[in-house]
């Protein structure tokens, strides 16, 4: 076997694997959340409500994904179980994610407000942060694939270079 052809195997074996660890990286971090998908009126809100136990994991995420973003139009208020509020902010970009602290075990309420003037698509989620393993199996396959794509340019680099060689010898 010629070696452009034996390097070009290692590299796409490489992006597999990494396109691998990459899905299954992000299935493991979102398996744990509860998610919600709606279009949201003017003036509208959405709950969302998870059961989440400090025994089980003492930080809890929630995150959010607009289709259209405007800004100071959509607010999110995070609730623990006796109704008080641990959380208030404005999003103020299409994709949000903030992390509080679980402190005792039962429904937590995650409400989004739409204060804009148009309907917006709003996916939302909520439940317990992702352990550093976890999450280090999305970032493991994400550099694998990097070096993949970096493998193909020296392939291609390599390739021109030795015909190069031929045309001149």
């Amino acid at each position: 076997m010629e070696r452009p052809l034996i390097f070009l195997l290692i590299v796409g074996s490489l992006i597999g694997a990494g396109i691998i660890l990459s899905f299954y990286g992000s299935q493991l971090a979102t398996q744990n959340l509860t998610i919600k998908e709606e279009n949201l009126d003017p003036g509208s809100s959405m709950e969302v409500i998870v059961e989440l136990d400090p025994s089980i994991g003492e930080a809890g995420v929630y995150g959010i994904l607009l289709a259209k973003f405007e800004e100071n139009m959509i607010h999110v208020s995070v609730f623990d179980p006796l109704g008080s509020q641990i959380l208030s902010e404005t999003v103020d970009q299409e994709s949000t994610e903030k992390r509080f602290k679980i402190d005792s075990s039962g429904s937590y309420k995650m409400v989004i407000e739409n204060a804009g003037l148009e309907e917006t698509q709003i996916v939302a989620g909520i439940g317990y942060m992702p352990d550093n393993n976890t999450l280090s199996v999305g970032i493991v396959g994400f550099l694998i694939l990097v070096v993949g794509l970096i493998g193909i340019g020296g392939i291609v680099v390599y390739t021109i270079r030795n015909r190069r060689k031929d045309k001149l010898s």
